[in-house]
């Protein structure tokens, strides 16, 4: 279907899926010397690879989910809801027993070889084999094939999050028999990495033509492609920064650019094309130390509390740009466990006054650090330290910003060293348990100093939430997330927006929360 809409659409959840009609343009050329049939998009690129089974970045992701079907894909972007890819499932009721049966047999790589559950099975074993970045998705699991119809995953323990995880572009299906050829393996002596850069083998709508992880992506379109035959059988993407890619939006060299900041977009008029903002998988927040020897204040629940009810959070919006939310979590609010946004922080001075004064703060400086050379989703997070120290003053807690490049910062906040800070997380995949890790003594959670035995109440919030079934998981995560803010130990403070911009001779396009642009159904 193809929907009208005005120049800045905003897509309220991820179960909407947006198709975009642009008002036409003169046909001329479209983009830099490309011919009609080829779409331009520019990125700053984050590439590592393209193997699928080694990539783990923006870039490699963009480019995989155009080459790669995989077995479970998300419906119109509805993160909280997997259905059938290249497989349909049944998962047992203890949830530790996923069957995968092959229901698109009509699928096939690029070369022309049909997909097969031998092609699927070597793919899962080669992700986990290759002990890369993705390969933590399928630990514990245990992949056999039944037949030639079928295969099963087995976990060590219940796993209800698999579902959401196998869409993942990471695991995307390749042409085993090729990939073997081509010192492809499952164990780490693999080496078809750069055969896979050059050469892919997967079965979606593209294939990759020429690869440049420093300037360059070309792809074209895979003519043995079992879905609608793309309209734009090439695809150019270019390694350009945000300043590039705006001017070139907006003179047509480019028809799609993915990394415009909220004032970047302002000076695209209805002539040059159209905005698409989606809801990123990005939290932003406080994080606090709860050890009082480093943390001092922050360690304190009353402290906590008070600095929570004195942001103002619809500035952060407003830094944020449009499309932003607020969050009551830091579960993204299109995922299922999102405790609603309803039920956020709000600013309360009176309040903040009252928990300063149980605290027994006297105005001490706190150290506060943050990445000053990064942005997520276009908010600057030096920016929103210098925000949040001024909102903070009026209400009379004092920060004392500590700046450092991302790298530095990050180790910084591994070492547990940190009283408080600026934290960033971004989703590996779109379920709650993704977000464990926050709670007492989760991997991230160790950054606070947050031990597992620290909250009996979340403890047991904890295990009723990994026992919850089907429908009844959404309220047990939710539950335990609104606990989990309630503590103070992480601050929500916004969920960015993710900013497509779409040039004026793109007349039809589809973005979502799982696809932010597909290529493949472009017009």
């Amino acid at each position: 279907m193809k929907v009208r809409l005005p120049r800045r659409a905003l897509a309220i959840g991820s179960a909407l899926a947006l198709t975009f009609g642009l008002a036409a343009c003169s046909g001329g050329d479209k983009g830099g010397g490309e011919s009609g049939d080829t779409i331009v998009a520019e990125t700053a690129f984050n590439l590592k690879t393209i193997d699928p089974h080694r990539q783990f970045e923006f870039t490699g992701s963009t480019i995989d989910n155009a080459i790669y079907q995989t077995a479970l894909k998300f419906k119109d972007g509805d993160l909280t809801k997997p259905t059938d890819g290249l497989c349909s499932y049944e998962l047992s009721d203890n949830d530790k027993k996923m069957t995968l049966t092959l229901k698109e047999k009509d699928a096939k790589f690029s070369n022309g070889d049909p997909v097969t559950v031998d092609d699927i099975v070597f793919s899962f074993k080669r992700l986990q084999g290759l002990k890369g970045n993705p390969s933590f998705f399928l630990d514990g699991v245990t992949v056999k094939k039944v037949d030639d119809e079928s295969l099963e995953l087995i976990s060590k323990s219940p796993n209800p999050a698999l579902p959401y995880i196998l869409p993942n572009s990471s695991i995307g299906i390749v042409n085993s028999k090729v990939v073997k050829e081509n010192d492809g393996s499952t164990d780490a002596d693999d080496g078809a990495e750069a055969f896979l850069n050059e050469n892919s083998q997967g079965s979606g709508p593209y294939k990759v033509d020429t690869y440049n992880a420093d300037s360059k992506v070309v792809l074209t379109a895979n003519e043995h492609y079992n879905g609608p035959e793309p309209k734009f059988k090439r695809v150019v993407l270019r390694n350009v920064a945000a300043e590039t890619q705006l001017t070139d939006i907006q003179s047509g060299q480019a028809q799609v650019a993915f990394d415009l900041n909220a004032d970047q977009v302002k000076s695209i008029d209805e002539s040059m094309g159209e905005i698409s903002s989606l809801p990123s998988t990005r939290s932003l927040y406080i994080f606090n130390n709860t050890d009082e020897k480093i943390g001092g204040p922050a360690a304190d629940p009353n402290f906590r509390k008070a600095v929570m009810s004195a942001i103002d959070y619809d500035k952060l919006i407003d830094l944020a740009g449009e499309g932003s939310q607020r969050m009551a979590s830091l579960v993204p609010n299109e995922f299922i466990g999102a405790v609603d946004k309803d039920k956020a922080p709000e600013r309360d001075l009176e309040k903040t006054k009252k928990l300063l004064k149980k605290a027994g703060y006297n105005g001490e400086k706190i150290p506060f650090h943050y990445s000053s050379d990064q942005a997520v989703n276009g908010v600057d997070l030096a920016q929103l330290a210098q925000t949040l120290q001024a909102q903070l003053k009026e209400a009379d807690i004092n920060l004392a910003l500590k700046p450092a490049p991302s790298s530095t910062q990050l180790d910084g906040f591994r070492s547990a060293k940190q009283p408080m800070g600026i934290g960033t997380w971004g989703a590996d995949f779109p379920d709650p348990t993704n977000y464990n890790v926050f709670t007492p003594g989760g991997s991230v959670a160790e950054r606070v100093n947050w031990a597992k035995d620290a909250d009996p109440k979340l403890a047991k919030l904890a295990k009723t939430a990994g026992k919850a079934k089907g429908e009844d998981r959404d309220a047990a995560y939710a539950k335990l997330f609104q606990a989990t803010t309630d503590t103070g130990v992480w601050i929500p403070l916004v969920q960015p927006v993710s900013t497509i911009a779409v040039g004026s001779s793109i007349s039809k396009y589809v973005s979502n929360a799982d696809v932010s642009f597909d290529f493949a159904k472009a017009e």
